[in-house]
């Protein structure tokens, strides 16, 4: 019924009583962060997001934050080929942040890209090294 009314809060009481599993508690969490989120409470949502490893919306949440040591750490945490990579390769792209960018392109195995980013990021000999080291032979 908790869950019915929108009473995330309870649900999470309940749960933790032994009301239910860990799938709903990580769905109650998820809630309580677009909860938070909602009313533009990125701190308390990136909490709830990280409770229920919901990595897509944590992103979100650390880019309104401007968090960007985080985002670069969750690149570390993320599984190779991750589809949260994507986008966050092209956030960082965006921001000019052309290390990190490189590290998620890299990471979802899209070299070309990566090499695409340092180029257009005018990081000359950041691209010129990763095609080398990629034997990418289309860079001069």
């Amino acid at each position: 019924m908790r869950r019915k009314l929108g009473d995330w809060p309870r649900v999470v009481q309940l749960i933790e009583q032994g009301a239910g599993n860990d799938e709903e508690l990580k769905k109650a969490y998820k809630n309580l962060g677009d909860y938070s989120a909602e009313r533009s409470k990125w701190n308390k949502a990136v909490k709830y997001y990280q409770t229920a490893q919901d990595n897509e919306s944590l992103v979100e949440a650390y880019f309104k934050l401007e968090d960007f040591d985080n985002l670069e750490k969750l690149i570390m945490i993320l599984p190779e080929n991750s589809p949260i990579l994507d986008p966050l390769g092209e956030r960082f792209q965006s921001m000019g942040l052309c290390d990190a960018a490189t590290r998620a392109y890299l990471k979802m195995g899209d070299v070309k890209r990566a090499i695409d980013c340092c180029v257009l990021l005018n990081q000359w000999n950041q691209a010129v090294e990763l095609a080398e080291q990629h034997n990418f032979l289309q860079i001069e």
